[in-house]
């Protein structure tokens, strides 16, 4: 008799198999949906939005949230010390905070991951050994205090924080690709492409690297995080960001200036903050689920 089940799932697409060991996980769909939700609010909702979020109106400065008896239906949020329509600023204040952390993490991955990879392949073993600790040494440093004395010597700016993030989260890359590369590299399977006659070129990019992508992708997720409460964390001390730029570092250090006065604009890009950084872990830890589920499958 025909195992029709069996093929059922073999007629479904890798995109529904993956979908549907993705969804078994009722927190990781949550995730996904939130994240998706923050993005569109984040990217989108600005072009919506008549306000700019560096026009002051001294009149209308500190204006509770809409919802509250002194709340203004115009100003759904509020407004700030200066006036200025808080919603706005917020949306703009995370987009800035997400595509210069995006940006930096992106950019520090693939670098690592190549660095990484290079030094596990490597013949030389002296080379390796001395890379391998170097980046150890370098991965046991705080990455917020590599990113303060990079901007101590680039001076204060938004894409300066981003670089010194980019630069702080680079040993963590390369740590981790290389030792999920070493990994690889003891497997049977490696050994006999090696054994084989491949070449360390094609063993990297055909063998060691697809199976290595749950790591890269957890790793992606977890930086992702870092970057976003780091540049927060450099903006709130004045490092980042400089005013009137909003970001939520320096919205959140303004909020706590005012805290007394109104509570909602130190909660509410803290809030943010945690919302935007939980959804991005939720949506990794599905994703490496799904690889590593499909791996497994494979086995």
């Amino acid at each position: 008799m025909f195992d029709l089940n069996r093929e059922a799932k073999e007629l479904q697409s890798d995109k529904d198999i993956a979908w549907q060991i993705y969804k078994k996980s009722t927190t990781d769909v949550i995730g996904l949906y939130t994240l998706v939700l923050c993005i569109c609010v984040i990217f989108i909702l600005p072009l919506c939005v008549n306000f700019d979020p560096l026009t002051q109106n001294v009149a209308e400065r500190l204006l509770p949230p809409s919802w509250s008896d002194r709340g203004n239906l115009h100003h759904f949020l509020g407004t700030d010390e200066f006036g200025r329509d808080f919603l706005s600023r917020l949306m703009i204040g995370a987009q800035n905070t997400t595509k210069y952390a995006f940006l930096a993490c992106t950019v520090s991955m693939i670098v690592g991951t190549c660095f990484g990879l290079s030094s596990a392949m490597s013949r030389r073993r002296a080379q390796k050994s001395v890379l391998h600790h170097i980046f150890d040494i370098l991965f046991s440093i705080p990455s917020i205090l590599i990113a303060l004395i990079t901007i101590g010597i680039l001076g204060p700016s938004l894409p300066h924080a981003a670089l010194a993030i980019g630069i702080s989260l680079l040993p963590r890359f390369i740590h981790e690709s290389y030792h999920a590369a070493q990994t690889e590299l003891e497997k049977e399977y490696v050994r006999t492409e090696i054994a084989e006659g491949s070449s360390r070129m094609h063993l990297s990019l055909t063998t060691i690297l697809p199976n290595i992508m749950s790591t890269i992708i957890s790793n992606m997720s977890q930086g992702l995080s870092i970057a976003i409460m780091d540049i927060a964390a450099v903006g709130y001390l004045g490092f980042g960001a400089q005013p009137p730029t909003p970001e939520l570092g320096n919205m959140l250090a303004s909020g706590i200036d005012i805290i007394y006065i109104s509570t909602s604009k130190a909660i509410i890009p803290g809030v943010a903050m945690i919302v935007l950084i939980s959804s991005i872990q939720l949506v990794g830890h599905g994703i490496c689920r799904v690889l590593n589920t499909g791996v497994s499958d494979a086995a």
